[in-house]
């Protein structure tokens, strides 16, 4: 797990472990997509390793997250994002938030199986992680901010990724449950076929 200093650390606030805290410190844009709905882009270049903006919303229960996904039409949105935490043999923490109704500009990212972003999970002055999104790579200006939806991440180029892994197992890791959504992401990885089920986490 990923502490930030607290109300309980003696150091200042310009401690360089408080990061994720200091909430949005970039200029971006929501913008209109061609295909994919709401997007985020950045108005500047991003280093490497840089906190973007956090994934926030209402943290739910795991039978709040399926009672609201089972709720929803295939055509909507669903906003809901799992988050599993292995802390040990035994130790499993899991986080569910929902930033449909109360959220912030981290809701308008798009999935992209090629993310240039990542997720941390990151505890400040709570038990409940603060679901933080970094610069997998250098960013330049203009370009649209994704991370991977279910999760994964690699900075390797598209060839890397496909000699490790077939296209066929690829598959069948990200398309194991009933309910899917078409991807748009347009990488040459793309699986074509997200899971919107709540049940790949069991």
């Amino acid at each position: 797990p990923v502490f930030e200093c607290n109300a309980l650390c003696p150091c200042s606030d310009s401690c360089s472990n408080r990061v994720v805290q200091r909430g949005l410190r970039l200029r971006l844009e929501v913008f209109s997509t061609k295909n994919r709905g709401w997007g985020v882009r950045t108005l500047e270049a991003i280093p490497h390793g840089t906190f973007v903006c956090e994934y926030a919303g209402e943290v739910i229960s795991f039978e709040e997250a399926r009672r609201r996904q089972l709720a929803q039409r295939s055509e909507e949105n669903n906003y809901i994002i799992a988050v599993r935490e292995h802390a040990g043999m035994d130790s499993i923490t899991e986080t569910f938030v929902d930033p449909a109704m109360v959220g912030n500009v981290g809701r308008f990212l798009n999935h992209s199986c090629q993310p240039n972003l990542f997720m941390q999970p990151v505890r400040v002055h709570s038990v409940v992680p603060r679901l933080a999104l970094f610069a997998g790579r250098n960013i330049d200006a203009q370009e649209e901010l994704t991370f991977d939806y279910s999760g994964g991440y690699s900075n390797q180029p598209p060839v890397e990724l496909l000699s490790s892994q077939s296209d066929a197992a690829i598959q069948a890791s990200r398309t194991d449950s009933l309910q899917r959504k078409e991807c748009r992401c347009g990488a040459n990885n793309c699986v074509q076929l997200l899971p919107l089920d709540l049940s790949i986490l069991n």
